[in-house]
C-alpha cells in the first residue's frame, strides 16, 4: 500500500482506501472543479486516501460501483446503495453519485468505520458502511 500524502487520521475522518484506478478516475472527475461544496470534500478525501495496489485494498473498503449497505446517524435502518459516477446516478435505482454528500462520505470507507460528515444544511451526519456486497476476489481491483 502507498499513501498519496502523509497525514494523521482523526477520529472524525478514519482512513479510506482506494484502488489506484478509482483514485485516478475520481481525481480526473474533480480535477478542474472549484474546491468547494461536495467537490471540495471529495478532493480532501482523495488527498488523504491510502492508494492500494490491485488486491491489496482492505476487503470491506467501499469502492466505486459495488453495492453497499450503510447506516446514517439519523436512522438505524440500513440503506442499500451503489456509489457511481455522476452520469450513472439514478436515485430511484439506488445509484448514488460520488459527488453527493453520502457518496463522497462513504467512498473508500471500511465496513464498521464511521465518518462524521456535514450535509448541505450544515447538520452533522455520521455515515457507517455496514456491508459491502460481493467483495472483489483476491487479486482483483
Amino acid at each position: 500500500m502507498t499513501q498519496s500524502t502523509a497525514r494523521t487520521a482523526s477520529p472524525s475522518r478514519p482512513d479510506i482506501f482506494l484502488s489506484a484506478r478509482d483514485h485516478q478516475t475520481l481525481s480526473r472527475l474533480v480535477g478542474d472543479m472549484p474546491a468547494e461544496g461536495v467537490a471540495g470534500l471529495l478532493q480532501e478525501e482523495l488527498e488523504r486516501a491510502v492508494i492500494c495496489e490491485p488486491g491489496d485494498r482492505p476487503r470491506g473498503a467501499a469502492p466505486l460501483h459495488r453495492w453497499l449497505h450503510y447506516v446514517d446517524g439519523r436512522s438505524p435502518q440500513p440503506r442499500r446503495i451503489q456509489i457511481v459516477l455522476p452520469n450513472e446516478a439514478d436515485i430511484d435505482a439506488g445509484k448514488v453519485s460520488v459527488l453527493s454528500y453520502v457518496g463522497a462520505g462513504l467512498i473508500g470507507l471500511v465496513e464498521g468505520h464511521t465518518i462524521a460528515w456535514t450535509d448541505p444544511s450544515g447538520a452533522d451526519r455520521r455515515l457507517t458502511p455496514v456491508m459491502i456486497e460481493d467483495p472483489e476476489t483476491p487479486g482483483g481491483d
